[in-house]
C-alpha cells in the first residue's frame, strides 16, 4: 500500500514557516508502526495547488492524508478534489480541527472519505493497518465517514492518558535545511542570527473553556508531559538539531505556578543554556513571585505569553476567561520586574464591544507596556460564540462563512452594534496611537507580532500593584 502525507499551506508566501507539530506527531506514529510513506510539504516551498497536481500525477497512492485547522477548509477541499480527479479510488483521510469541528460539513462538501476526530496518534496507525489488510476501516475508533448519504461516527477514541511514552516528533521526516532557514524569523527574541528555534509540544488541551476557543482536545482532560520528559526533549533538540531557542507550542504550558517550578528544577541541571518562551494563564504570577521569575530569566526564559483578550469585565465574563484585569496587570508587572518580557493577545468584536471597551483594552495594554497581538473575533465551529452567531442570524450560510474566513488579524464578521467601518477604524486608530506612544515602528498594527516589545522596563515598588 502506498501512502502519502501532505502538509497543506494555509498562508502561501508567509515569511514565517513553522515545523508542523500536529502532522509531525501523526507521521512519527506511523513511522514507529513500520508504515512506509512519502511526504509532500507544500508549506515549506510555497507549493501551489497546480504544482501539487503535477507532483501527484507522477505517483498514484492508495491513501492520501492531511490535516489543518478549520480555517483551512477551502484548502482541504481543493486538495481532496485534485486527489480524486487523479485517483478516483483513493482513500483520503483528514485530521485536525477541520475534521474534528465540522465532520459533517467536511464529508458532505469535500472529497474527503474519513474524518479523523480528536487525538490521531493511534487512529492513524489503526486506519492504515486496516486499509492495508483490506479490513473494514469503518470499525476503527475515532472517525467519521459517509455511508449511503448519511454521516456515521465510529466508537469514540479513548484519549492517551500518559504522554511520556508517546515521545516527540521525529523532525528528520521533514526537510530541516529548508525549515532552519526560517528559525531566526520564527524566534526573534535574540539579536543574533545564530539562534535556531524549534517548537516543543509539552501538553495537550486546556483545562479552561473560553467561549471563542476551539482545539482538537476540546472537552478532553488536560494532559502534560512530565518535567523530566520535557527536559530530555530540550536536550535532544539542542544536541541533535542545534536548537538555541525552544518555543513551547501548546494551548497552555503552565496552568499554574507548580508546573513552572517543576520545569525550573529540571532546567537548573542542564549543562547548557537555551532560550525559551511559553504560554500560561494570565493570573498565575503574583507580585511575590518575582524571585521565581528572576530564576526563569536566569534559566533562559525570554518571554511568557498570556491573553488579556479584553479589559471589559462584561466581555471577560461572556468569554468565560475567569481572570480579572487586576490579575493581568499584577502578572505583567511581576514579569517585567523579574526580567521576563510579557506578551499578550487581545480580541475585539464580542457583541458587547463598544468604542469605550476598545479604549479600556488599549489602556490596560498601555499601562502594562505591552503592544498586543491583535485579533478580531472569529467565531469557530464548535464554540458557544459560533452557535450564538448562527442563532442570532449573523451566520446564515455556514459553507460561505467557512469559505471566506482566514486569520484572526483580518476582519471577517461583525457581531457588535457598531458598523463595520466604526469597529475596524476605531481599533486601528487606537492601536496606531498606542504604537506611537510606545515608540514602535510597525508596518501594520494588525500584523505586528507581540515580539516587538521594549525589554528594559524598570518597575518601582509603586508599580507592582
Amino acid at each position: 500500500m502506498k501512502t502519502v502525507f501532505i502538509n497543506l499551506s494555509l498562508r502561501p508566501g508567509s515569511k514565517r514557516k513553522q515545523l508542523p507539530v500536529g502532522l509531525g506527531y501523526i507521521m512519527t506514529a506511523a513511522k514507529k508502526a513500520g508504515v512506509e510513506f512519502d511526504l509532500i510539504d507544500m508549506d515549506v516551498v510555497d507549493m501551489t495547488f497546480a504544482e501539487l497536481e503535477e507532483v501527484l500525477e507522477k505517483t498514484i497512492y492508495d491513501v492520501y492524508a492531511f490535516g489543518c485547522i478549520v480555517t483551512g477548509f477551502v484548502q482541504a477541499r481543493k486538495a481532496s478534489e485534485i486527489i480524486k480527479r487523479i485517483n478516483p479510488n483513493a482513500i483520503i483521510i483528514a485530521g485536525n480541527s477541520v475534521a474534528t469541528s465540522i465532520p459533517e460539513i467536511l464529508l458532505k462538501n469535500t472529497k474527503v472519505d474519513i474524518a479523523a476526530l480528536g487525538e490521531g496518534d493511534v487512529t492513524i496507525v489503526d486506519l492504515l493497518a486496516a486499509i492495508s489488510k483490506k479490513q473494514d476501516w469503518r470499525s476503527v475508533a475515532g472517525i467519521a465517514f459517509e455511508d449511503n448519504g448519511e454521516i456515521r461516527f465510529s466508537e469514540q477514541r479513548v484519549i492517551i492518558p500518559d504522554l511520556d511514552p508517546i515521545g516527540f516528533p521525529d523532525w528528520e521526516i521533514f526537510d530541516l535545511e529548508k525549515y532552519n532557514v526560517f528559525g531566526k524569523i520564527n524566534f526573534n527574541m535574540y539579536d543574533t542570527d545564530a539562534v535556531l528555534g524549534y517548537p516543543l509540544n509539552s501538553a495537550r488541551g486546556c483545562p479552561f473553556n473560553c467561549t471563542f476557543c476551539y482545539h482538537v482536545f476540546h472537552d478532553q482532560k488536560y494532559r502534560s508531559y512530565s518535567a523530566c520528559a520535557i527536559t530530555q526533549e530540550i536536550k535532544r533538540l539542542h544536541n541533535k538539531y542545534g536548537a538555541g531557542y525552544i518555543s513551547f507550542w501548546d494551548e497552555l504550558t503552565f496552568p499554574n505556578i507548580k508546573g513552572v517550578r517543576e520545569l525550573l528544577e529540571q532546567l537548573s541541571g542542564l549543562d547548557f543554556k537555551v532560550g525559551w518562551g511559553a504560554p500560561c494563564r494570565a493570573n498565575i504570577f503574583k507580585k511575590d513571585h518575582v524571585e521565581t521569575i528572576k530564576e526563569m530569566s536566569a534559566l533562559g526564559c525570554d518571554n511568557i505569553s498570556y491573553s488579556l483578550e479584553n479589559a471589559s469585565p462584561e466581555i471577560l465574563k461572556a468569554m468565560k476567561k475567569h481572570i480579572t484585569v487586576d490579575e493581568f496587570i499584577e502578572q505583567s508587572n511581576a514579569l517585567w520586574k523579574g526580567g521576563v518580557t510579557p506578551l499578550t493577545s487581545v480580541i475585539f468584536g464580542y457583541p458587547q464591544e463598544t468604542p469605550e471597551t476598545i479604549q479600556m483594552t488599549i489602556d490596560v495594554c498601555d499601562k502594562c507596556d505591552i503592544f498586543p497581538s491583535v485579533g478580531f473575533l472569529l467565531p469557530l465551529p464548535g464554540t458557544p460564540i459560533y452557535e450564538w452567531a448562527k442563532e442570532s442570524g449573523h451566520i446564515t450560510d455556514e459553507i460561505h462563512f467557512l469559505e471566506n474566513i482566514g486569520d484572526r488579524q483580518d476582519f471577517h464578521i461583525n457581531l457588535t452594534q457598531m458598523s463595520d467601518t466604526e469597529l475596524v477604524d476605531t481599533v486601528s486608530e487606537k492601536l496606531t496611537a498606542l504604537a506611537k506612544k510606545q515608540g514602535l515602528n510597525v508596518e501594520s498594527v494588525f500584523k505586528t507580532t507581540t515580539y516587538q516589545q521594549p525589554k528594559n522596563r524598570n518597575l518601582s515598588a509603586d508599580d507592582e500593584g
